[in-house]
């Protein structure tokens, strides 16, 4: 397994010169990109490093998936079908046309407006609690309780975010969200979930327990239900990369999720717990050397669900 991660590894960050941090939020334009790392833990519970694994970034959109959990977990089924769809999308994982296709609904729960929709789900529940909820869910998936916050992630991305703003409001004004829901305050606790600093070393352990359907392959702790497994590895394998999916799919052919922080998880059929990291992108959002590690490690290990 080491020889394989090396080989892998060394023929990923080949890509960094191609690709590009993310520069929409000031704070992310800082990060190194000649930065890269991959973790995997095998089904035994060992696990396997190469590279800059300790690096700290912000998750960004890889937390869409425990936000999407937690909604399982918590929310009404009536209530999530009516907010949330769980369609695939081709369009840019920011996009507003999103909810104009799907009639003012997001379209499914991976991208902005979905995450977002999940989160107002939460808050309806959680109240002032919300953001600790989803906090402590990914420390306890993660199996780290020194997880905490970037703020300075946090204010930069709050400052910058006219777009997703719109996308909050145009679900309000449809209906979908209610009117009375305190929006800033909402959009706030959904800005700092994506600037929660996580390691490759912390996404694989989320990607075991995902994979492993709620069982923590290392602690031995079912931290959720086994049959939300299937449904959160589905509803990645439609829409975890964006409007990349497709491409993704058939290169990697495992459940994943990508953030422009330069985090990617994958669901893998075998048990497999694997987080990379490197924030250079691709024009997609997602991490130009992670696709490659990912395509080489399934490929080499058969994990290609298709």
């Amino acid at each position: 397994m080491k020889n394989l991660l090396k080989k892998a590894y060394d023929e990923g960050i080949k890509l960094i010169p191609e690709s590009k941090v993310a520069d929409y939020i000031p704070e992310l334009a800082k990060a190194d990109k000649n930065k890269a790392g991959v973790v995997l833990i095998d089904k035994d519970g060992n696990i396997f490093e190469q590279g800059h694994v300790e690096v700290l970034f912000s998750i960004q959109s890889v937390s869409k998936v425990i936000t999407y959990l937690l909604v399982l977990e918590n929310i009404d089924r009536e209530k999530i079908e009516k907010t949330i769809g769980v369609k695939p999308t081709a369009l840019p994982f920011n996009s507003i046309m999103d909810l104009e296709l799907g009639g003012g609904k997001p379209r499914n729960p991976l991208v902005n407006a979905g995450a977002m929709a999940s989160t107002a789900l939460l808050y309806e529940k959680f109240k002032e609690k919300t953001f600790d909820v989803i906090l402590n869910k990914i420390r306890d998936l993660a199996d780290n309780e020194e997880i905490s916050v970037s703020e300075d992630i946090y204010v930069s991305e709050r400052d910058s975010a006219f777009n997703n703003r719109a996308i909050f409001n145009m679900m309000v004004a449809r209906g979908i969200l209610s009117d009375e829901l305190p929006v800033d305050e909402v959009a706030n606790i959904y800005f700092r979930t994506c600037s929660i600093l996580v390691s490759a070393k912390d996404l694989a352990r989320i990607s075991a327990v995902i994979s492993n359907s709620g069982l923590d392959p290392i602690s031995g702790k079912r931290l959720f239900n086994e049959k939300l497994g299937r449904e959160v590895r589905a509803v990645m394998a439609m829409g975890g990369m964006y409007d990349y999916s497709g491409e993704f799919a058939l290169r990697v052919g495992m459940p994943g999720k990508s953030g422009v922080g330069g985090g990617i998880i994958v669901a893998s059929k075998e048990g497999y717990g694997i987080g990379t990291y490197s924030p250079g992108l691709d024009e997609f959002g997602n991490s130009m050397v992670g696709v490659s590690i990912l395509e080489t490690i399934s490929k080499d290990l058969g994990l290609s669900i298709y």
